[in-house]
């Protein structure tokens, strides 16, 4: 991964947690960028427990049916997710059609019973809006 792909993502999860925080100070948020592949992981935590669990993709990795594992995982294990899509390369309309194949394909994978599912837009300054 490139490393301005690697700073770009850690500011964008350092703002997400920050604002998860800001929110909610009894949430403890911390991220990390993968190693692997570009993406970031942010998780909130409250008393020890993980109460968020947020995938940041970018346009390389926003449909990767490799990542449904790491989805899956997090749904049955937490009982909910949200997963981000970059502005620049979504459109709304575009981004709420993938966000919501993406929880279908979510559910035929291996997600046992109900979940929560959310999912964001984020810009280049690391802003995120919520669409579902």
């Amino acid at each position: 991964m490139k490393q301005e792909t690697k700073a770009f993502l850690d500011m964008v999860a350092g703002r997400r947690a920050a604002q998860m925080a800001r929110q909610d100070p009894t949430v403890v948020a911390s991220h990390v960028v993968d190693e692997h592949s570009p993406r970031a992981v942010v998780k909130a935590e409250r008393q020890g427990k993980v109460v968020a669990f947020e995938f940041i993709e970018t346009a390389e990795t926003a449909a990767l049916h490799c990542n449904m594992e790491d989805y899956v995982f997090v749904s049955n294990e937490f009982g909910g997710l949200a997963v981000a899509l970059p502005e620049s390369d979504y459109t709304r309309d575009i981004a709420v059609t993938v966000l919501t194949d993406l929880k279908g394909r979510i559910q035929r994978s291996g997600a046992v019973g109900d979940f929560r599912f959310s999912g964001y837009l984020y810009d280049g300054m690391g802003n995120f809006k919520r669409l579902m």
